[in-house]
């Protein structure tokens, strides 16, 4: 499990590496929340240039170089080479111990994860599946783009075709932050409800928590330097200066805009993580009420039990396919497929033209636009506990996808 984290970017520093259309997607979604940009890439797309040429971001035209991601508040890898992108990790986290660096689709080489984000006026709604399904965080923030009448990111920066600016919106730029052994500090003078769910949030997702009052901590007996995030019930508890801002992720229950992030409102169901949050007090009532309904909708719903069952068959199916896309391709087979009534056997394709081929099959819906469908799909029999009618399916789709390559 990630914790969720809604990150203050205003007039930070942060780096993308890498310029085609994952690229393209980090900057616009940094933009909109302030971030000051910098990109390096020999190339970039129509947008990222265009932005570059009317000052939105910087732009360094060639391959990225030692020393690059010195200075940064947060980084971005987002290159197709796997070596250029390790070392940018290694020399972002590692050596210069930033604490928010990002490689695209290699969780081991990421201290956060991107969310799927959804937004309708001071609303603010993010998707994370703890990379264990992005194509299900797709589908399900789809679904609320239509449920809201919400515009969605994924498609701001052009306009008629052409690219168009990106403005700062003022949002908090949403993530999920991998704390696995990672050292949280948590200050507090007493316990009170919402510093134990902090406590308890970072447990689940294997964080080292060190909980203390604030008048035991000193700098001798607490280096806050090598904390990877801080938590404070109060502004003054956090009074031993730092070596840079990068130096620790700080929240402050008493005064969350002071601090680099806060904790939003949220919807769990194991991986299945779905944060919702106002940006003006006066949506409070309504960001309450969307909370409310995503809380019955997602919570105890089989969401949780789906995706842990696709991340457990992940593994195989990275290493099966080659390329982002062809994994991405295969994964939207799978878990859209509803099995034909008349066969049984969905959407496999068949050999030899033994077995002749059906009609394709309706589009699972997972549930969300129909909470009590009852198709024969692999969501409904995750979540009814047809594990082994679930694995059978996948493997003989894997197998007969893999065989076409």
């Amino acid at each position: 499990m990630f914790y969720p984290a809604y990150i203050n970017l205003q007039n930070r520093k942060c780096l993308v590496v890498g310029g085609g259309t994952v690229a393209e997607r980090k900057v616009v979604s940094l933009l909109l929340s302030g971030g000051e940009v910098t990109l390096i890439s020999p190339a970039a797309t129509a947008l990222l240039a265009f932005l570059a040429h009317i000052g939105k971001i910087f732009w360094h035209k060639r391959q990225v170089e030692a020393g690059d991601t010195c200075g940064y508040f947060l980084v971005c890898a987002a290159t197709d080479s796997t070596v250029m992108n390790t070392a940018v990790f290694a020399e972002a986290h590692e050596e210069n111990k930033i604490r928010l660096v990002n490689v695209v689709d290699v969780i081991p080489q990421c201290t956060f994860a991107a969310a799927s984000v959804v937004t309708e006026g001071e609303l603010m709604v993010s998707i994370s599946t703890s990379g264990k399904s992005p194509a299900t965080s797709r589908r399900i923030r789809e679904y609320l783009e239509h449920m809201l009448g919400a515009t969605s990111l994924y498609t701001l920066g052009y306009q008629n075709g052409k690219p168009v600016p990106i403005e700062d919106e003022g949002l908090p730029y949403p993530v999920y932050l991998l704390l696995e052994n990672r050292k949280c500090i948590v200050l507090c003078e007493q316990k009170t409800p919402e510093i134990e769910r902090r406590v308890s949030l970072l447990r689940q997702c294997g964080a080292s928590v060190l909980c203390m009052a604030p008048d035991e901590m000193t700098k001798e007996s607490t280096p806050m330097d090598s904390a990877f995030l801080v938590i404070a019930d109060k502004f003054s508890a956090v009074d031993i200066p730092c070596e840079s801002e990068a130096a620790f992720m700080r929240e402050y229950l008493d005064a969350p805009d002071a601090g680099t992030y806060f904790t939003p409102n949220l919807i769990i169901d194991g991986n299945l993580i779905i944060s919702v949050s106002a940006r003006d007090s006066a949506d409070i009532g309504k960001a309450k009420w969307l909370h409310k309904s995503l809380a019955n909708q997602f919570e105890n719903n089989g969401y949780g039990a789906f995706i842990e069952f696709l991340g457990m068959r992940r593994p195989e199916i990275l290493k099966a396919f080659p390329t982002p896309k062809a994994r991405a391709d295969f994964f939207e087979t799978l878990i859209s497929n509803v099995e034909d009534e008349a066969s049984g056997n969905g959407n496999i394709p068949r050999k030899r033209g033994k077995i002749p081929l059906q009609t394709p099959p309706t589009t699972c819906c997972l549930g969300l636009t129909n909470p009590e469908c009852s198709a024969e799909c692999l969501f409904n029999w995750v979540r009814h506990g047809k594990l082994a009618r679930a694995n059978t399916f996948t493997t003989a789709l894997l197998e007969a996808h893999t065989a076409k390559m």
